[in-house]
C-alpha cells in the first residue's frame, strides 16, 4: 500500500506541474489530496469496503497518459454510433469534440474551472454532501481537470438525447475525470454515458459524474460501461435535486476486473423524486461492488432503488444500499430492493440493505434476495416444448426486465434492452453443460 501511495503522490505532483490553474482550483486540489491522505486506503476492515479486497489493485503502478486529441469514431460499436442523438466525445477523459445543441452550453471542464468565480465553483464542484465522501471521490477532486461541463438552459426541452462517449486506449494507465451536468429550472432531457476501451488493458479509471437538477426538472440518465475486463474502475454518481425535480438513473455494468459503483442522490427540495436502477452483469472473475446512498433532506420526497445482479462463472457481486432520512424529511417514501440471480455454483453475492431514519412519519422498506434459476419454472417451460437453452434465456430475460418499469424514455428503454441482449448473446448464458 505504501508503494501505491508513493506512486499516487508522484503522479499528483506531476499533474499539478503540468496543469497549473487559478488559486481557487489549486487550493481545492491540495485540500482534496490532503483529505485523500487523511482518509487512507480502505481495507476489508472498513465497513463500507468489507466485501471488496483491493490488495491486487494496490500492487499496480499507474501514470497519467499522454494527451491525444484525435478520436477514431470507427471504434464505436454500431449499437451506439447509429443512435439518433447529440454526441460528445471524450478520449481518456478529455473532451475532444462535441455536437452543437440548441439551448445547451458545452465546454471542457478545464475551461469551466479556469473561468468560474468562487460562487460558481462552490456550487458545482465543492458543494457535495459530506455524508459519503470516500477516497475515490477525494482522489478525483485532487486530480480535477479533465471532463465536460454541460449547462441546459431554463425551460429547455432537449430535442434528442445527449450521448457522452468516452474511449480509453492502450496508452491509458490512470485516468481521472469529472462531468458536471446542470439542468436549470423547468428543463428536461435524457443523458447517456457510454464508456469503452481497448481489450485486455490494465488501467485505473476514477470518474465522477455530478448532476444538478433545478426546480421542476425531469431528467433520465443511462450509464453503460464496457471497459476492459482487466481494468479497475471507481465511479461516483452524485445527484443534487431541488423542489419537484424528477431523476431516473439506470446503470449497466459490464466491464472491469473490480468495479466500485457509488451512487449518491441528495433530495434537497420538497416533492423531489429519484429512481436508482442498475444491472450488474459479471462473469469469469469479475468483482462488482455497488454502494447506494440515498439521502433524504427535505419532506415529501420519494426514492426507489432497484438493483439486480446476474453473476456467472466465479464472479462476485456486492450490494450495499443505505437510505438516510434526516430529521426534517417527514413524509419520506423510500424503497430499496436488491435481487440477484446466480448462474453458476461458484458465483457469489454479498448484500447489505440499511436504513437510517431520524424522522417519525415515513414509509421506508428494504429487501434483498439471492437465488438460482427456479427448477420448477424451468420444468414448466420445458414441458411445453421449449428447449433447455431457450427456457433458461426466457427466465433470465424476465428477471432483468423488472427494471424497465421505471424508465419512461423510449430511447433509454430500447438502448438498455439492446446492450443487455448483446451481453446475453456474447456470454453464452444458457449454454448447457
Amino acid at each position: 500500500m505504501s508503494e501505491f501511495l508513493n506512486n499516487i503522490k508522484n503522479q499528483f505532483e506531476k499533474f499539478c506541474g503540468e496543469n497549473p490553474s487559478n488559486d481557487i482550483v489549486n487550493d481545492f486540489r491540495i485540500k482534496s489530496f490532503e483529505n485523500f491522505n487523511n482518509l487512507g486506503l480502505p481495507t476489508t476492515k472498513d465497513e463500507d469496503w468489507r466485501f471488496t479486497n483491493l490488495n491486487e489493485f494496490y500492487k499496480n503502478q499507474y501514470s497519467i497518459p499522454p494527451t491525444k486529441k484525435e478520436f477514431n469514431k470507427n471504434l464505436i460499436s454500431n449499437s451506439i454510433s447509429d443512435l439518433d442523438a447529440h454526441f460528445i466525445y471524450l478520449y481518456n477523459g478529455k473532451l475532444v469534440e462535441n455536437d452543437n445543441i440548441d439551448n445547451v452550453v458545452i465546454k471542457s471542464l478545464s475551461s469551466f474551472l479556469n473561468e468560474a468565480d468562487l460562487n460558481t465553483f462552490n456550487r458545482f464542484v465543492d458543494n457535495h454532501s459530506v455524508k459519503n465522501r470516500d477516497f475515490t471521490f477525494e482522489l478525483n477532486s485532487a486530480f480535477i481537470n479533465d471532463g465536460v461541463f454541460i449547462d441546459v438552459n431554463e425551460k429547455a426541452v432537449i430535442d434528442k438525447p445527449i450521448v457522452l462517449i468516452n474511449y480509453f486506449d492502450s496508452s491509458t494507465s490512470f485516468s481521472s475525470y469529472r462531468n458536471l451536468i446542470n439542468f436549470n429550472t423547468l428543463s428536461s432531457g435524457q443523458v447517456v454515458e457510454y464508456t469503452f476501451s481497448d481489450r485486455d488493458i490494465n488501467f485505473f479509471s476514477n470518474k465522477t459524474t455530478s448532476f444538478f437538477l433545478g426546480d421542476s426538472t425531469n431528467v433520465e440518465h443511462l450509464s453503460i460501461d464496457e471497459s476492459s475486463y482487466h481494468s479497475y474502475i471507481f465511479s461516483n454518481l452524485k445527484i443534487s435535486q431541488t423542489n419537484d425535480s424528477n431523476f431516473t438513473t439506470d446503470s449497466i455494468l459490464i466491464g472491469g476486473k473490480i468495479y466500485r459503483n457509488n451512487v449518491h442522490p441528495v433530495l434537497n427540495g420538497q416533492g423531489s423524486n429519484s429512481n436508482i436502477l442498475g444491472l450488474y452483469l459479471s462473469k469469469e472473475n469479475q468483482h462488482m461492488d455497488n454502494y447506494m446512498f440515498v439521502e433524504h433532506v427535505e419532506p415529501n420526497c420519494g426514492s426507489r432503488q432497484l438493483y439486480k445482479g446476474l453473476l456467472k462463472d466465479s464472479s462476485k457481486g456486492v450490494f450495499h444500499g443505505r437510505i438516510l432520512v434526516h430529521n426534517e424529511a417527514q413524509k419520506t417514501d423510500a424503497k430499496q430492493t436488491n435481487r440477484n440471480l446466480l448462474l453458476s455454483d461458484k458465483a457469489q453475492v454479498d448484500t447489505k440493505p440499511q436504513l437510517e431514519i431520524y424522522a417519525d412519519d415515513v414509509k421506508c422498506t428494504h429487501g434483498a434476495t439471492t437465488g438460482q434459476i427456479d427448477k420448477e419454472a424451468l420444468y414448466y417451460l420445458r414441458a411445453r416444448g421449449i428447449n433447455l437453452e431457450d427456457a433458461k434465456l426466457i427466465m433470465i430475460r424476465s428477471f432483468t426486465e423488472e427494471l424497465l418499469e421505471f424508465i419512461n424514455s423510449n430511447f433509454i428503454l430500447e438502448l438498455h434492452k439492446k446492450i443487455v441482449e448483446e451481453w446475453f448473446l456474447n456470454s453464452d448464458l444458457a449454454k448447457t453443460d
